[in-house]
């Protein structure tokens, strides 16, 4: 391991308690944890959730624009790759967090790339994935033996969101948010034994839909995952349908 060495936290899907033991000894061991935010004003869950665990003086926050304008993207994470270079090389022990499993459709996959290239090792602490959250929540297996489950990025195409439900007795489609129209074309189409959308999963605001009755508003879709299956359905409890 290089001698230069930073640290890559999944916070979990945003419970405080679901965060790991492992994952708060190193945000105690850090002197610098940076923080994404999508939110000029500050705003972040992320943070939200550290705060219980250490004091804000050792935050450092990084605005990273709600886009997919890849070019400036780049530009966000080399200059935070930078920034951290800087840190690392005055001795500072530095670790970057984020929402989920760091390793799972994460921004921490681009700054580590950015990190490596600059000869500095990254360390993956993982975290509790929304797949497991969601699934644990709704009281519903993700799979069972003999099964098998596909996890994507929400398509932006009705079609290609299909074929992709059709591959698998269980799909989680993960950012969601401003694709739930597409989400729900999907859902009718296939007519699947159960559809479902969590949003906020862990967190105030926590929102349970069921697709095959009563889809929600395109607003209440923002941090959110939808669970079709196609398979056996084994389902407990898991509160009341918003």
């Amino acid at each position: 391991m290089s001698s230069k060495t930073v640290y890559s936290i999944g916070l979990g899907p945003g419970d405080p308690e679901l965060i790991t033991l492992k994952a708060v000894k190193r945000l105690e061991g850090s002197d610098i944890v940076v923080v994404p935010q999508s939110d000029k004003l500050g705003r972040s869950i992320a943070k939200d959730i550290i705060l219980n665990f250490i004091p804000e003086s050792k935050l450092m926050m990084y605005y990273f624009p709600m886009t997919n304008d890849k070019s400036d993207l780049d530009k966000r994470y080399k200059e935070l790759a930078k920034k951290i270079e800087t840190l690392v090389g005055e001795g500072k022990s530095v670790s970057y967090v984020t929402i989920g499993d760091p390793t799972i459709y994460s921004t921490s996959n681009y700054i580590s790339e950015q990190l490596v290239a600059r000869d500095i090792s990254v360390t993956q602490i993982p975290g509790i994935s929304t797949v497991s959250a969601v699934s644990a929540r709704l009281g519903t297996p993700a799979c069972v033996k003999g099964e098998h489950f596909g996890v994507y990025e929400m398509p932006d195409d009705v079609k290609n969101a299909v074929e992709l439900i059709e591959r698998h007795p269980t799909t989680f489609f993960l950012k969601v948010y401003k694709r739930l129209k597409v989400l729900i074309e999907a859902v009718e189409a296939v007519s699947p034994k159960s559809a479902h959308l969590i949003s906020r999963v862990g967190l105030d605001g926590e929102g349970f839909y069921d697709l095959l009755n009563s889809p929600p508003p395109e607003g209440k879709a923002y941090l959110s995952t939808a669970v079709i299956k196609r398979g056996s359905v084994t389902t407990q409890s898991a509160g009341e349908t918003t």
